[in-house]
């Protein structure tokens, strides 16, 4: 019996005859697994709301455009079936993880760009005096009270989390909404206890104290609100910052903000000198 070749040509493939055009062996692509694709795809939704803003929510995330997003930047080409019931039964969970994961964020970004702003000021304090001590206290304000407000105001996953903030605690309350609350609560624990571990040390550098029976916790959740409040307000009213108040050298003008004011009066009323402080060597 004869038979006829109908236009595929054979390849070996590991020394065996293959009918397989190369071309579609080579658009193969290796198999992610599930937690690498769900990271993905909850970043995708992200890029795509940084640049959009949340609006009313996440109606707008579809799977296809969050695919097509995907695929424009890792090349990767998703389907339904490569999520629905192996990673979210539905668009709808989906919806949720990826409020939930905003609703997470730590704010450790918003935290590094603050402390960072605070190296010149450290390296030049004067630490010898009580009133020294109180001056440094009042600069680590203005400055780090502005580089804050700079860094929150300048946050696309800020803006984000304030959104998230407002969905989840607006109308009746959903089994949604309270995953979110939770995450919310996990998130504001997580950036609570950072700033905590950072306002201590900045008090053992300054040889100052929470004042009884305030805590630092009570002062950290003070200062936060305070924050979020000034952020908001800034977005509308740019009378929040530019102000010049006679607190440098001599009485030189300085420029202040609002939160900055604010959170050196904070820091007046909870702080004191620490009677049992000795200053670091060097």
């Amino acid at each position: 019996m004869e038979i006829h070749n109908s236009g595929l040509s054979k390849s070996p493939v590991n020394g065996i005859g293959s009918t397989v055009a190369p071309s579609v062996a080579s658009r193969r692509q290796p198999r992610r697994s599930k937690e690498d694709l769900r990271s993905l795809l909850l970043e995708a939704a992200q890029e795509i709301l940084r640049e959009q803003g949340l609006g009313v929510g996440t109606d707008a995330l579809s799977f296809k455009r969050v695919f097509d997003r995907v695929e424009r930047d890792t090349g990767l080409r998703l389907t339904n079936a490569s999520v629905i019931r192996r990673i979210w039964d539905n668009q709808a969970d989906y919806h949720t993880d990826v409020l939930v994961d905003i609703a997470a964020d730590d704010g450790r970004e918003d935290v590094d760009r603050t402390i960072n702003a605070l190296g010149p000021v450290l390296g030049s304090i004067d630490l010898s005096t009580p009133t020294g001590r109180f001056a440094a206290m009042s600069e680590i304000c203005r400055v780090g009270g502005a580089a804050n407000i700079k860094a929150l105001r300048e946050s696309h996953n800020w803006s984000l989390w304030i959104g998230v903030w407002a969905l989840a605690t607006a109308g009746e309350s959903t089994d949604q909404k309270k995953r979110i609350q939770l995450a919310l609560l996990e998130g504001y624990e997580s950036v609570t206890e950072l700033y905590e571990e950072t306002y201590l040390a900045l008090l053992g550098l300054l040889g100052l104290r929470i004042r009884p029976p305030l805590t630092i916790r009570h002062f950290t959740v003070a200062v936060g609100a305070l924050a979020e409040g000034c952020t908001l307000r800034n977005r509308v009213d740019l009378d929040m910052e530019g102000i010049d108040l006679p607190t440098g050298p001599d009485g030189d003008d300085q420029e202040w903000t609002v939160f900055g004011i604010g959170l050196e009066a904070l820091a007046r009323r909870f702080l004191e000198l620490d009677p049992d402080w000795t200053p670091r060597p060097g």
